[in-house]
């Protein structure tokens, strides 16, 4: 009996181990679960600023191309008045010119 005996303490002490190590594998596996549920929640959140950060480089290219309007409208007024006075001076040029021919 003295051998069954000890076979029966072994396996106890071995049963009892077992049952230490599956609890530390459980917390283990509730850990890993947890670190996984982060990283979804993660990604989620990097998709979604990703999607920000998008949106906001249209809208700069937008304001953008409005800015270079808005400074192209003086130098288009400037232009416009320049080749007014071009042509004046040229009309005045050819009616003095008429004007000494005599027609």
């Amino acid at each position: 009996m003295d051998a069954m005996e000890s076979r029966l303490t072994a396996l106890e002490q071995r049963c009892k181990s077992n049952g230490h190590r599956l609890e530390q594998v459980e917390r283990q596996q509730e850990a890993i679960h947890s670190l996984a549920t982060s990283l979804q929640v993660m990604a989620a959140e990097q998709k979604h600023q990703t999607q920000a950060i998008n949106t906001v480089r249209e809208d700069v290219s937008r304001l953008d191309g409005k800015v270079d309007a808005l400074e192209m409208k003086p130098a288009k007024r400037w232009e416009g008045l320049v080749e007014k006075l071009v042509w004046g001076v040229a009309g005045a040029i050819l009616a003095f010119l008429l004007a000494r021919i005599g027609l």
